[in-house]
């Protein structure tokens, strides 16, 4: 199991752009204040997330495309700063590596 959370490592600059999660269908996500889990189906895994990962990822999850200016509006409810934006590029950039989601072609 491997455990994600936005402060894992310092944000590292990437351009904006637009994600996606094709097997949305195989993932199973429950939150709990203290942070969340998500079950791959297809694969069996299971990992751990910090409580702003489990909620951007439910915000992913819910729809087909999103950005993460867009994601961090969401999370936040009000403009995010540079700061906030780098953040969520970290964890979006953790979940491409699980295989969670991946870019949209252009």
């Amino acid at each position: 199991m491997r455990a994600v959370s936005a402060d894992a490592a310092p944000a590292q600059p990437v351009p904006a752009g637009r994600w996606h999660c094709p097997r949305r269908e195989d993932y199973l996500l429950q939150l709990w204040p203290d942070g969340a889990v998500v079950y791959d189906y297809a694969s069996g895994d299971i990992h751990a997330l910090s409580p702003v990962a489990g909620e951007l990822l439910q915000q992913v999850l819910a729809a087909p495309q999103s950005c993460s200016e867009s994601l961090a509006l969401a999370l936040l409810g009000e403009p995010p700063t540079a700061h906030d934006v780098r953040r969520v590029d970290k964890l979006l950039q953790d979940f491409e590596s699980l295989g969670f989601i991946e870019p949209c072609s252009a």
